[in-house]
Order: C-alpha cells, then sequence, then structure tokens
C-alpha cells in the first residue's frame, strides 16, 4: 500500500476573491443583530455567483477581539530538503480520503480557544498515515494534540508552524497520555512513559508547487496539513464550495485538506474552528488554478509564498507496505 505523510504549506486557498462587501465594527454588528450582520455577506455570495450558503454558526457571532483564537498558524516558513515527484502517471477526477477504499481520516476535533490549528492539522495528517500504513480504515485512532502542543517546542496557544521533526523524532502517543486541555500545559503532566506509545513518521521533504502535484500528493499518498488565510466571512460558512466573498483577514489557520474533485473544482478541508462550520466541520472551496498560483506574491506576513516562490509539501520518504 502507498503511504507517505505529506504537508502542504503556505497556500491561501481562501484568498480567491476580493472584498466586495464592507465591514462592519463588531459595536455595530452587536447592534444590527445577527440578521443584519448577515445580509452583505449574502448579498455579496449572490452578486459574485458564489456557490456557498451562508448562516448562523457556532463562532459567528464571535466578537472581533476573540478572532485571533481561531487561527494560530505562524508565518515562520519551514525549510527541507526537496523530495522526489509521486510516482503518479494519471490522476483520478476526484478523491475523498473519507470514502476511498474506507475511510482514512478521524474525526475533527475543536481548538477551542487555544490558537493550536497547526497542532490539530498535524495529529490529523499522522492520524490518516497511520491507518493507511496498517491499512485499517475507519479505525478509532485519537492521538494527543496536547502533547503536540506542550513538548514539541514548534508552538504554543498563540499559534505554531507545521513543522515535522517532533513527528520523526518523538511522535504522538494516544490522547489518554495526555487530554486536551485548550492551553500550553507542560509536558511534565503527560502521563510517564508516552514515548513508548508514540506514532512516528520515517523521514521528510518538499515539493515545488503546481496544482497538478497538489493533486498528485494528495492524491497517491493521503491527506495533507496545510494553511489558509482565514476572512471573516468563512466564520459563516453553512455549506457550498466556499469561495471568499469578503471580509477582514483574520490571518492563516492550519487545515487538512482530505480531497478533490475536478468536475466542480473545488478541494475538501478538514478544520477546527468550532462545532457548526458546516454540518460535519469538512468543507469544500475552490481549487487553487496553476495560472493564478504563478501570479502570487507574498503577502505582508510571507503566508502565500515563500521567498523562492515555492510552496512546501513535507511527507514521509518510506514507501509502507
Amino acid at each position: 500500500m502507498k503511504n507517505r505523510f505529506l504537508f502542504l504549506s503556505t497556500v491561501a486557498l481562501a484568498a480567491l476573491a476580493a472584498a466586495v462587501f464592507p465591514l462592519n465594527s463588531s459595536a455595530e454588528t452587536d447592534a444590527a443583530g445577527p440578521r443584519a450582520r448577515l445580509r452583505p455577506v449574502r448579498d455579496a455570495i449572490r452578486s459574485s455567483g458564489a456557490r456557498w450558503t451562508a448562516g448562523e454558526t457556532s463562532v459567528s457571532n464571535l466578537p472581533e477581539s476573540e478572532w485571533h483564537r481561531l487561527t494560530g498558524l505562524d508565518s515562520t516558513p519551514p525549510t527541507g530538503p526537496q523530495a522526489p515527484e509521486p510516482p503518479v502517471k494519471w490522476l483520478p477526477r476526484a478523491v475523498d480520503w473519507r470514502d476511498n477504499g474506507g475511510n482514512f481520516v478521524t474525526p475533527a476535533r475543536q481548538q477551542g480557544g487555544c490558537g493550536s490549528c497547526w497542532s490539530f492539522a498535524m495529529t490529523g495528517a499522522l492520524e490518516s498515515y497511520v491507518l493507511r500504513k496498517r491499512n485499517t480504515p475507519g479505525a478509532d485512532l485519537d492521538l494527543s494534540e496536547q502533547v503536540y502542543v506542550s513538548c514539541s517546542s514548534v508552538g504554543s496557544c498563540k499559534g505554531g508552524v507545521l513543522f515535522p521533526l517532533f513527528l520523526l523524532r518523538e511522535g504522538l502517543p494516544p490522547e489518554s497520555a495526555y487530554p486536551y486541555i485548550e492551553a500550553n500545559g507542560s509536558c511534565a503532566d503527560a502521563k510517564p512513559g508516552w514515548e513508548g506509545q508514540a506514532h512516528k513518521i520515517d523521514g521528510w521533504g518538499m515539493v515545488s508547487p503546481s496544482l497538478s502535484k497538489i493533486k498528485a500528493a494528495l492524491a497517491h499518498y493521503g491527506p495533507l496539513p496545510t494553511s489558509m488565510q482565514v476572512y471573516s466571512d468563512l466564520l459563516d460558512y453553512k455549506s457550498g464550495i466556499y469561495t471568499r466573498v469578503g471580509g477582514k483577514r483574520l490571518g492563516g489557520h492550519a487545515v487538512l485538506l482530505v480531497g478533490y474533485n475536478d468536475e466542480e473544482e473545488y478541494f475538501i478541508s478538514q478544520e477546527q474552528l468550532g462545532h457548526g462550520l458546516g454540518r460535519e466541520r469538512f468543507f469544500p472551496h475552490r481549487l487553487l488554478p496553476d495560472a493564478f498560483a504563478r501570479s502570487l506574491r507574498p503577502d505582508h506576513r510571507g503566508l502565500l509564498l515563500n521567498d523562492e516562490r515555492r510552496l512546501k509539501i513535507w511527507f514521509n520518504l518510506r514507501r509502507a507496505g
């Protein structure tokens, strides 16, 4: 069974359109009420021809002062060795690892008020990696995001980076070794001897970007931790194929890419923003065309492309089974 561990970093998957509706202040929003606040978002969806529905979610009325807790991806670009391209001769028109010879995607979990999206995306990818390596779709595997937050030294509740060395050297144990506490915590509080229960990867690397290479990596090696720019309109997402129609930029957010569909032109991501953002906390969003990817420039935080104009895909260099 082909199985490698990949990381796709610094892709602005959500930043595909210019803002087309004004952003009210949080005070104006509270005074206007939920329906009035949603009206410009819905108007922008209709006028732009976007294919998604906006509505009330568990995070749509969160005060603007707390928006930063929903993101948490550090802008520091990881570095690493180049990796060989996936040996793929053709790409399927659609891939969804929730239904690809079985379900190799573990349930979405909630990061809460801690900016630990980077830990959840990486942990979710490791869980998928283990399921694919063992060929045990649907297995009940829940690894400890808290160990990653408290022990890895690559982030905290104020944000972190998609960097795999901890998963290579130490790995992650089951959730019971250190249940999630929505705080930085201390590695000393983890269950003694957790290292003996940890799941690890064997190596990692990176490749140059293109839509076809991203899809090939996703189809051949499984779910990918990746990053996206989050704008406030995403907080109102209920269903459909998301494209940005406006709103204020919240920051970088790590998600787990679990599939794509060529006919409908979307990727599928799993997120951890909170209950109610989509029925199952998976949301389709528009593909990033090759031509658009080549035209991108770094934003002021460097979250779109790095200085070498390369996106990063990290993965296990050892073929499993």
